[in-house]
This record gives structure tokens, C-alpha cells and sequence, in this order.
């Protein structure tokens, strides 16, 4: 990729990629053919309705639930929020691991916390929980790290203790196959810019959601009384576009970001940058890689990388302007020096072999100078 001031090398899709253009192309077309409201009665409303409602039918069959169990939510964020704070008896603690995005592990904290314990490969311990609990909450992959979770474990424990799982499931969207935990009841969020849709919309579902959900919001009967507020029949309809064609693709894609990944690790390993691999590439999204670099002042190894043209980032964008470093890297046993010292690697399904050579070249470069310096 080329920019105004030389080539640049996106490396960072765990934090959100290019919307496909076809999927682009369906939300403008929506947006001008939807002008209304889909609460209003009148006919431009009754359109735009029926054009949400199709969005929401057409994601429910992609997967195998109802259109009444699937909800719009402004983003991951407010559907994980959604969900933590929503779901289960709400007197009682979630069963949760530091794996979690902040936006599942900070409300989990805020109706009280029974944690599962996280191994140093990044993988959370499933085992029932020492006390009751209302909620068991596994995100599907770990963002910065690209773990997977045992997920299908979680989902057996929340069936023997009788209380909902929520996975969110933002980092798997079109990258790891999603219809195993819609088939074992799981309630899933998804962010859909993460794989070719648009940002500032998300989705909710699971089987029996609208049964189980306790709204957060008050002010509106939108989404079944369960999220007050405006829906976007075109970001609807647009997402709706970019989650089937994510599912369908989703094996697809595994293969080429998993064969960008290797190709840049390989690049990266012929510079001879002291350097070591965190992410268990065998049980990882395909596309993800954190690398610790020794010998390093990872205070400005981000800006240095971005300055040299390359964008990446240490973990999660939600939690970037953090002053400590990804939870997951205290949780697998980093201290704050060397968790400063890790740059979290993604790549998207566009990418091409030759995309992951050059970078892990330029990485590789700009690294050595830092190196050499100390």
C-alpha cells in the first residue's frame, strides 16, 4: 500500500479494516432509497422498516436463529455491554477471565467478578465457578494475543449450571467459523467493520434473546423494547451483506490472512531482529501475531513503526490511550517493560503474499536501528 508520504503497510485489522465495496456500495443505495424513520407510520417509514427487517432476517438465517433474536446495536461495544449487563440473574457474579475486551470485562466487574484463571499461553481455564454466578462471559479470541478460547467448553458448563454464555465473537467474524456456538445456544456479539462492514453498527443474537435480554436503555420500543433509539435501515442492510458474505467466505479468508501472517513472520525472521512470537500460532486467529522485541524502549515503538509507515498498535484501539499495558500480557506473566516491548501484527483477507514479505521487511529494519541504538 502506498501513501502521499511513501508506502505504508496496514497491519492493524483486529482494530477494523476497509468496508467491502460491494457492501459499501448497498448502504448508500439503502440510504438514499430510505429516507424515513422505521418507528414512523407513514409510508417512507413503513419502508424503511421493512427494510430493517429484512436486514435482521436475512443475518438470523445466516446463522439459524430468528429475526426477533437478532438486536442492532450502535457497535461490539454497546452489544457486549448489552449483554454483561443484560443477561442472567442480575443479584449474581459473572464468571469471567482476563482474556475479555474491556468492553465485556468492565461490566463484568461492575456486577461483581468470579475469575477464571488464564494459563501463559493466554488460554482461560474453564471450571465451575466456586460459587453461583449469573453469567459465564468467553470471548471467542482474544484480541491482542489471538488466542481462541475453549468457548464449546463454556458453553457445556453454561448448560450444566443452567445460566446464559455470551461470546463475543468480534475478532472471529470471517475468520473462524461462527455456527457451532449459534448451535450451542450461545448469545454472540458481533462488530461487523471488522470484517468488510461498516463502523458504528452492531448485532446482538443468539437463540431466545428476546426472551432473555434485559434492556440497559429506556426511552423507545425499537428492537423489541430491548435498545431504544433510531436504527439505520441502511447500516442494517449493508452489515446484514457484509456478515453473510463473511460466513460464507469465512474458510477462505482463514487460509489467505494465515498465509500473509506466515509470509511476514518469515521476512520478519530473515532481518535477524532479535525477536520472539507470544501468539500460539496454532491456536490463534489466522491473521494476528504479537511480537515481543528485545533490546528495545517500547514507550515509542508504536509511533516509531507508524512513522517508518507501518500501522500497528500493542493491543485492543478501544483501550490504546491506556497507561498500562494490554491486561492479557500481565495475565500470561509480562512484566510492564518487556508488554511495552509487544506489537500486536493483523492482517486482512485482501492482503497479498507479497504485502506480508515487504512489511515484515520494514518491521524487521526499523527494529534493527532501535536495537542498534542500545
Amino acid at each position: 500500500m502506498n501513501g502521499a508520504a511513501g508506502p505504508t503497510w496496514f497491519c492493524d485489522h483486529n482494530a477494523g479494516g476497509p468496508v467491502a465495496p460491494a457492501v459499501l456500495e448497498l448502504f448508500l443505495a439503502t440510504e438514499r432509497a430510505c429516507p424515513g424513520n422505521p418507528a414512523s407510520a407513514h409510508a417512507l417509514g413503513r419502508r424503511a422498516r421493512a427494510v430493517l427487517e429484512e436486514a435482521r432476517q436475512r443475518i438470523g438465517a445466516a446463522l439459524g436463529i430468528a429475526a426477533t433474536d437478532v438486536v442492532f446495536t450502535s457497535g461490539g461495544t454497546e452489544a457486549a455491554n448489552l449483554a454483561v449487563l443484560g443477561l442472567g440473574d442480575a443479584t449474581l457474579p459473572v464468571a469471567a477471565a482476563a482474556v475479555e475486551h474491556p468492553a465485556a470485562y468492565e461490566p463484568a466487574q461492575s456486577r461483581g467478578l468470579i475469575p477464571w484463571n488464564v494459563g501463559a499461553d493466554g488460554v482461560a481455564h474453564i471450571i465451575e465457578p466456586s460459587q453461583e454466578v449469573g453469567l459465564l462471559c468467553l470471548v471467542h479470541a482474544q484480541s491482542e494475543l489471538g488466542v481462541l478460547q475453549p468457548v464449546l467448553a463454556a458453553a457445556d458448563l453454561a448448560a450444566t449450571l443452567a445460566v446464559p454464555l455470551f461470546v463475543d465473537a468480534a475478532q472471529t467474524l470471517g475468520r473462524v467459523a461462527l455456527q457451532p456456538l449459534c448451535d450451542r445456544g450461545a448469545i454472540v456479539a458481533l462488530s461487523p467493520h471488522k470484517a468488510g462492514g461498516l463502523r458504528g453498527h452492531g448485532v446482538l443474537l443468539g437463540r431466545d434473546l428476546h426472551r432473555q435480554l434485559r434492556p440497559l436503555l429506556r426511552g423507545g420500543s425499537q428492537e423489541l423494547g430491548l435498545r431504544p433509539g433510531t436504527q439505520s435501515p441502511a447500516l442494517a442492510m449493508a452489515n446484514a451483506l457484509a456478515i453473510e458474505l463473511a460466513l460464507r467466505q469465512s474458510a477462505e479468508r482463514a487460509t489467505a490472512m494465515a498465509n500473509v501472517r506466515a509470509a511476514f513472520l518469515r521476512a520478519l525472521a530473515a532481518t535477524g531482529v532479535m525477536h520472539r512470537v507470544l501468539t500460539p500460532l496454532e491456536q490463534s486467529l489466522p491473521n494476528t501475531a504479537m511480537v515481543h522485541f528485545s533490546a528495545v524502549d517500547g514507550r515509542n515503538l508504536v509511533p516509531t513503526l507508524d512513522l517508518a509507515g507501518i500501522q500497528a498498535s500493542h493491543g485492543s484501539a478501544c483501550s490504546s490511550g491506556a497507561p498500562t499495558p494490554p491486561r492479557i500480557l500481565q495475565a500470561i506473566g509480562l512484566d510492564d517493560a518487556t508488554a511495552r516491548a509487544c506489537v500486536r501484527f493483523s492482517f486482512g483477507a485482501q492482503d497479498a503474499i507479497e504485502f506480508g514479505e515487504h512489511a515484515g521487511t520494514r518491521v524487521g529494519e526499523v527494529i534493527a536501528r532501535r536495537q542498534k541504538k542500545n
